[in-house]
């Protein structure tokens, strides 16, 4: 198995890297876990929900973002997201937050091979978190020492929290020039590094609750769309340049080098021999037997 992998990996970075430059728009789901401070510690008092609620961690996740690849290594990326977390209930009602947040993403391409995009990514994001009450008791409940809710009445509690953002994003292009389709992977975490204060959508801003929080993780798939360019080709080499003429002397040298053997062959070939004339005895025999025969 070891070799296995270890071979996987020299094929992969014996590869060319394909992209230099990509702009990608894709949507993204996945599931998320949210941890919400000492929020169920508020919602747990007697005269909010009830020692029986217990907050549920679930969430699902959507939205968006815009990438854009230079230089082969270096990722920019705007993002949208939005957290849906399961709602916490008891008898009396339930609690159920949310989060919407907008920011920007830094990222490097650890590989960037064979349409195989591997990279991790920090980002800070902005927006809301919420969390929307509802009644379903016959009396009134609380959230804080302020905000009363009668039966079967609902409202929302909000605020304005930043997020840092770690993750590690995985994308598969189908072509590595023009126009393509991609998708991918993400696995991350977010966490606020300081706490908000709540404000209600009805009424003086809730007492006696502790500060708003959020922390998290996520695993999103996303497919998209974009335009990738490949990284530039070598120069092609120049057109070689007809050769120089020859100067007359060095010219004249070669001729007389080239025609300096076909004289030699002609001297050596053998001379063409003339057949051997007939003696004078041959020649009266033949007269004689010419006259015989007349």
């Amino acid at each position: 198995m070891r070799k296995c992998v270890l071979l996987l990996g020299a094929l992969l970075w014996a590869q060319e890297e394909p992209v230099n430059f990509g702009l990608l728009l894709r949507a993204h789901s996945g599931v998320g876990l949210g941890f919400f401070g000492k929020l169920q510690n508020d919602l747990k008092a007697p005269n909010a929900l009830g020692k029986d609620l217990k907050m549920v961690p679930w969430a699902t996740t959507a939205g968006a973002n815009l990438d854009l690849l230079i230089a082969k290594r270096f990722l920019v990326a705007g993002t949208l997201q939005l957290q849906h977390y399961d709602a916490s209930e008891t008898e009396r009602g339930l609690a159920r937050p949310y989060a919407l947040h907008y920011g920007g993403q830094l990222g490097f391409a650890a590989i960037n091979k064979n349409l195989w995009l591997f990279y991790p990514y920090i980002g800070y994001q902005v927006g809301t978190y919420e969390v929307r009450y509802t009644n379903y008791f016959t009396e009134p409940i609380y959230f804080g020492t302020n905000q009363q809710l009668r039966p079967l009445e609902k409202r929302t509690f909000s605020s304005n929290l930043g997020l840092v953002e770690v993750g590690l994003g995985l994308r598969r292009l189908k072509r590595g020039e023009g126009v393509t389709l991609v998708w991918g992977a993400d696995l991350g975490a977010v966490f606020a590094p300081s706490k908000g204060s709540w404000k209600a959508s009805e009424g003086p801003d809730p007492a006696g609750v502790n500060p708003a929080q959020l922390s998290g993780g996520y695993l999103r798939f996303s497919l998209g769309f974009g335009y990738v360019k490949p990284k530039s080709e070598s120069a092609p080499s120049p057109i070689p340049a007809a050769p120089a003429a020859e100067p007359k002397k060095e010219r004249k040298k070669k001729e007389k080098a080239d025609v300096a053997p076909q004289e030699e062959t002609q001297k050596t070939a053998p001379a063409p021999q003339e057949p051997p004339k007939p003696d004078k005895k041959e020649r009266k025999k033949s007269k004689k037997d010419k006259e015989e025969e007349e």
